[in-house]
Protein backbone atom coordinates (compact mmCIF):
# COMPACT_ATOMS: atom_id res chain seq x y z
CA UNK A 1 0.00 0.00 0.00
CA UNK A 2 2.70 2.49 1.00
CA UNK A 3 4.88 1.33 -1.90
CA UNK A 4 2.05 2.30 -4.30
CA UNK A 5 1.67 5.68 -2.62
CA UNK A 6 5.42 6.30 -2.87
CA UNK A 7 5.31 5.51 -6.58
CA UNK A 8 2.40 7.92 -6.99
CA UNK A 9 4.26 10.64 -5.09
CA UNK A 10 7.41 10.15 -7.16
CA UNK A 11 5.45 10.26 -10.41
CA UNK A 12 3.87 13.57 -9.36
CA UNK A 13 7.22 15.05 -8.25
CA UNK A 14 8.37 16.18 -11.72
CA UNK A 15 11.62 17.84 -10.65
CA UNK A 16 12.55 15.17 -8.10
CA UNK A 17 13.04 17.57 -5.20
CA UNK A 18 10.82 15.56 -2.83
CA UNK A 19 8.16 18.28 -2.75
CA UNK A 20 4.91 18.66 -4.66
CA UNK A 21 3.95 22.10 -5.88
CA UNK A 22 0.48 23.19 -6.98
CA UNK A 23 1.72 23.09 -10.59
CA UNK A 24 3.04 19.53 -10.23
CA UNK A 25 -0.27 18.43 -8.73
CA UNK A 26 -2.22 20.02 -11.60
CA UNK A 27 0.03 18.41 -14.21
CA UNK A 28 -0.18 15.03 -12.46
CA UNK A 29 -3.97 15.17 -12.37
CA UNK A 30 -4.07 16.09 -16.06
CA UNK A 31 -1.69 13.22 -16.96
CA UNK A 32 -3.86 10.79 -15.02
CA UNK A 33 -6.74 11.66 -17.33
CA UNK A 34 -8.71 13.95 -15.05
CA UNK A 35 -10.45 16.34 -17.41
CA UNK A 36 -11.47 18.94 -14.83
CA UNK A 37 -9.03 20.04 -12.17
CA UNK A 38 -10.93 20.69 -8.92
CA UNK A 39 -11.34 24.45 -8.53
CA UNK A 40 -10.42 24.15 -4.85
CA UNK A 41 -7.16 22.26 -5.50
CA UNK A 42 -5.14 25.13 -4.00
CA UNK A 43 -7.29 24.99 -0.84
CA UNK A 44 -6.96 21.20 -0.67
CA UNK A 45 -3.18 21.52 -0.89
CA UNK A 46 -3.14 24.18 1.82
CA UNK A 47 -5.11 21.84 4.08
CA UNK A 48 -2.66 18.99 3.44
CA UNK A 49 0.37 21.28 3.86
CA UNK A 50 0.64 20.89 7.63
CA UNK A 51 3.84 22.89 8.03
CA UNK A 52 2.55 25.76 5.84
CA UNK A 53 5.60 25.96 3.57
CA UNK A 54 3.49 26.03 0.39
CA UNK A 55 4.43 22.57 -0.89
CA UNK A 56 3.50 18.99 0.00
CA UNK A 57 6.32 16.79 1.24
CA UNK A 58 6.19 12.99 1.24
CA UNK A 59 5.11 12.77 4.89
CA UNK A 60 2.21 15.18 4.35
CA UNK A 61 1.20 13.29 1.19
CA UNK A 62 1.25 9.96 3.03
CA UNK A 63 -0.71 11.32 6.00
CA UNK A 64 -3.39 12.78 3.72
CA UNK A 65 -3.82 9.70 1.54
CA UNK A 66 -3.75 7.18 4.39
CA UNK A 67 -6.20 9.34 6.35
CA UNK A 68 -8.53 9.34 3.33
CA UNK A 69 -8.39 5.54 3.10
CA UNK A 70 -9.23 5.38 6.79
CA UNK A 71 -12.33 7.54 6.20
CA UNK A 72 -13.41 5.26 3.36
CA UNK A 73 -13.02 2.16 5.51
CA UNK A 74 -14.98 3.84 8.28
CA UNK A 75 -17.75 4.61 5.76
CA UNK A 76 -18.01 0.94 4.86
CA UNK A 77 -18.15 0.02 8.55
CA UNK A 78 -20.84 2.64 9.15
CA UNK A 79 -22.96 1.06 6.40
CA UNK A 80 -22.50 -2.36 8.05
CA UNK A 81 -23.32 -0.90 11.48
CA UNK A 82 -26.61 0.52 10.18
CA UNK A 83 -27.69 -2.95 9.04
CA UNK A 84 -27.63 -4.06 12.69
CA UNK A 85 -28.93 -0.77 14.16
CA UNK A 86 -32.54 -1.44 13.13
CA UNK A 87 -34.14 1.46 15.03
CA UNK A 88 -31.44 3.93 13.96
CA UNK A 89 -30.62 5.10 17.49
CA UNK A 90 -26.85 4.68 17.04
CA UNK A 91 -26.60 1.53 19.15
CA UNK A 92 -26.99 -2.19 18.48
CA UNK A 93 -29.09 -3.90 21.15
CA UNK A 94 -29.25 -7.62 21.94
CA UNK A 95 -32.69 -7.76 20.30
CA UNK A 96 -31.43 -6.08 17.12
CA UNK A 97 -28.49 -8.46 16.97
CA UNK A 98 -30.84 -11.41 17.46
CA UNK A 99 -33.16 -10.15 14.70
CA UNK A 100 -30.35 -9.64 12.20
CA UNK A 101 -28.67 -12.91 13.15
CA UNK A 102 -32.09 -14.59 13.38
CA UNK A 103 -31.22 -17.17 10.77
CA UNK A 104 -30.77 -20.44 12.67
CA UNK A 105 -27.51 -21.29 10.91
CA UNK A 106 -26.00 -17.92 11.86
CA UNK A 107 -27.21 -18.21 15.46
CA UNK A 108 -25.68 -21.68 15.69
CA UNK A 109 -22.35 -20.24 14.51
CA UNK A 110 -22.29 -17.67 17.35
CA UNK A 111 -23.53 -20.14 19.96
CA UNK A 112 -27.25 -19.38 20.08
CA UNK A 113 -28.75 -16.76 22.43
CA UNK A 114 -25.95 -17.19 24.96
CA UNK A 115 -23.40 -16.66 22.21
CA UNK A 116 -25.08 -13.39 21.19
CA UNK A 117 -24.97 -12.19 24.81
CA UNK A 118 -21.30 -13.19 25.09
CA UNK A 119 -20.58 -11.41 21.81
CA UNK A 120 -22.19 -8.20 23.07
CA UNK A 121 -20.35 -8.42 26.41
CA UNK A 122 -16.99 -8.82 24.67
CA UNK A 123 -17.57 -5.78 22.42
CA UNK A 124 -19.51 -3.54 24.85
CA UNK A 125 -16.64 -1.65 26.50
CA UNK A 126 -18.77 0.93 28.35
CA UNK A 127 -21.03 -1.75 29.85
CA UNK A 128 -24.37 -0.30 28.76
CA UNK A 129 -25.52 -3.59 27.21
CA UNK A 130 -25.42 -2.22 23.66
CA UNK A 131 -22.80 -1.73 20.96
CA UNK A 132 -22.24 1.85 19.81
CA UNK A 133 -20.37 2.76 16.63
CA UNK A 134 -17.06 3.37 18.43
CA UNK A 135 -17.22 -0.11 19.98
CA UNK A 136 -18.24 -1.57 16.60
CA UNK A 137 -15.22 0.08 14.93
CA UNK A 138 -12.89 -1.22 17.66
CA UNK A 139 -14.25 -4.72 17.00
CA UNK A 140 -13.80 -4.34 13.22
CA UNK A 141 -10.22 -3.12 13.69
CA UNK A 142 -9.51 -5.87 16.21
CA UNK A 143 -8.81 -3.43 19.08
CA UNK A 144 -9.57 -4.26 22.67
CA UNK A 145 -11.47 -7.51 22.19
CA UNK A 146 -11.43 -10.54 24.39
CA UNK A 147 -9.38 -13.52 23.26
CA UNK A 148 -12.50 -15.54 22.52
CA UNK A 149 -13.81 -13.32 19.70
CA UNK A 150 -12.66 -13.61 16.11
CA UNK A 151 -12.16 -10.29 14.34
CA UNK A 152 -13.13 -9.44 10.79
Amino acid sequence: QIKDLRATFLSLDENGDGLLTLQEMKEGLEKSGLKEIPPDLKQIMENVDSDGNGVIDYTEFLAATLDQRSYLQEGVCWAAFRIFDLDGNGKISKDELRQVLGNGDVQDMVGGKEGIEDLIKSIDKNGDGEIDFEEFMAMMRGNGLGDDVDTV
